[in-house]
């Protein structure tokens, strides 16, 4: 699973860990040290090594939502970076805000998620290095999910939303499966055939192995 992607000099490393195979990704831009990661997740230390070992520039931390295996890394992460900024959508503050837990029963949970300084909204654009990357909003799994597109390599990063052969539940806090489906459908397999999608768990797909499951 940690066996990188390449574009150019831009680099993708999968980290796939914890009870629920969540995937964690970094992504660098070798040419200016840039990275970024994508959705910390458990036993976070070990993308943190890998970034000190290749004496990478840890910029900024995007969230796809902030449900708590989502985050679970960001102790860790801020610990060694406490300064580091961190992207999420405004719509998923309510879950950030209880601990990452989505139900209304689990109020009093431990904030491990600091505020975050970057605010993503639909369109918008990030950037790691030279390479930039396009901000999908999807709500349907939680309010304030997003996606990550980078269309020069064709990587798409979907967290709970689409999966391979499969898609995320909308029975926890702020779910919603009309708006799951409305964001697969005009999101997501409007992109070429040939994307491929990095969800939050288990394995990856593509944008044409996953269309015949949403005709």
């Amino acid at each position: 699973m940690n066996n990188p992607y390449q574009y150019e000099d831009l680099t993708m490393i999968p980290f796939q860990s914890g009870p629920l195979l969540n995937n964690t990704f970094l992504i660098a831009d070798r040419k200016s040290k840039e990275c970024i990661a994508i959705d910390p997740s458990f036993f976070f230390e070990q993308v943190l090594e890998k970034i000190d070992r290749e004496q990478w520039n840890f910029k900024a931390i995007w969230l796809t939502h902030a449900h708590f295996d989502h985050i679970a890394g960001i102790r860790s992460a801020v610990k060694s970076y406490p300064q580091i900024p961190i992207a999420m959508h405004p719509d998923d503050e309510i879950i950030r805000e209880n601990g990452g837990i989505a139900s209304n029963s689990s109020a009093g949970q431990e904030k491990y998620c600091p505020k975050p300084a970057i605010h993503l909204r639909d369109g918008m654009t990030l950037a790691v290095g030279k390479y930039e990357f396009q901000v999908l909003h999807t709500p349907g799994h939680a309010p304030g999910h997003c996606c990550f597109y980078q269309k020069e390599a064709g990587w798409l990063f979907t967290g709970d939303l689409i999966f391979y052969h499969d898609c995320g539940r909308t029975d926890l806090l702020g779910g919603n499966p009309a708006a799951l489906m409305n964001s697969i459908r005009e999101k997501i397999l409007t992109l070429p055939d040939e994307t491929l999608i990095f969800p939050g768990h288990e394995e990856f797909s593509s944008v044409g192995a996953e269309k015949p499951y949403y005709k």
